[in-house]
C-alpha cells in the first residue's frame, strides 16, 4: 500500500552564482540572477510548506538552500543525462510511494497553492495526466498518477512545441489528460517584463510582487 496520497516535487537547480537563470542576461547581472533564482526558491517552500501533499525538493546538487522551510523538507539529488531523464526518475521514485505525484520548477512567480491543490484534485477525480501550461508552449507543471516514461523521452526541452507533443504522447498511451489554466514561466527577460505589467493587474501574490520589484 503507498504511505503517501499526495507529492509534490520541487525541481531546481542548486542556488549557484555561475549555473542560475542565464537567459535573464545580459539584462540582470549574475547576482540579480542568484537573487531571483534563491527568492523564487523561498517563495515556493514557504506556499508549499501549508499544503496538503508531502514535498520534495529534488536539486541539482548538495548546495544547502537559503530558507527556514528548507529544513522541514526532503532533499533528494537529481538523476539523469538530461531534463527528461531528471524528471522522469523524480516522479517514478515517488510514485513508489504516493498514489498522485506532482512535478513544478520553480520559475513561475503565479503559480500558487490553489493552482497545485487544483491538479491534485483533477488527479483524484480519475485523470491519468494533468499539465499547467505555460506562456512559452511549455508547462510548468506535470502531474501523474502511474509512470508514462514516454513524456520525458527525445524531447527537445525549452521549445515551444513541448506541452503539444506531451499531450500527443499521453493521449497515445491511453492517458486522460486534464489541462489547468496557463501561466507565465520566467525563462527571459521578456517574461519579467510582462509579469511588471501584472502589477498593475494584482495578478502576483505579495511575494512574488515583492521579488519582480526587486529586479
Amino acid at each position: 500500500m503507498k504511505q503517501q496520497h499526495n507529492t509534490l516535487i520541487i525541481m531546481a537547480r542548486a542556488p549557484l552564482i555561475t549555473r542560475v537563470k542565464s537567459r535573464l542576461a545580459p539584462e540582470l547581472n549574475q547576482r540579480q540572477r542568484l537573487h531571483f533564482h534563491r527568492a523564487s526558491l523561498n517563495r515556493l517552500l514557504a506556499l508549499t510548506a501549508s499544503g496538503h501533499f508531502a514535498l520534495r525538493f529534488y536539486q541539482s546538487s548538495s548546495s544547502p538552500l537559503p530558507s527556514p522551510y528548507a529544513r522541514s523538507t526532503v532533499h533528494r539529488l537529481q538523476q539523469g543525462y538530461d531534463l527528461g531523464e531528471r524528471m522522469q526518475h523524480a516522479i517514478e521514485e515517488e510514485l513508489k510511494v504516493s498514489q498522485r505525484v506532482c512535478l513544478i520548477g520553480s520559475d513561475c512567480l503565479q503559480l500558487g497553492l490553489a493552482n497545485i491543490e487544483q491538479a491534485f484534485a483533477s488527479l483524484a477525480e480519475r485523470r491519468s495526466v494533468v499539465f499547467t501550461p505555460a506562456n512559452d508552449g511549455g508547462y510548468v507543471l506535470v502531474g501523474m498518477r502511474h509512470a508514462c516514461p514516454a513524456l520525458f523521452k527525445s524531447i527537445r526541452w525549452g521549445t515551444n512545441d513541448v506541452l503539444q507533443k506531451s499531450i500527443k504522447r499521453a493521449t497515445q498511451q491511453g492517458r486522460k489528460v486534464s489541462l489547468m489554466p496557463a501561466l507565465v514561466d520566467v525563462d527571459t527577460y521578456k517574461d519579467i517584463e510582462h509579469l511588471q505589467q501584472s502589477l498593475l493587474h494584482s495578478h502576483l501574490d505579495s511575494a512574488a510582487s515583492a521579488i519582480i520589484r526587486s529586479l
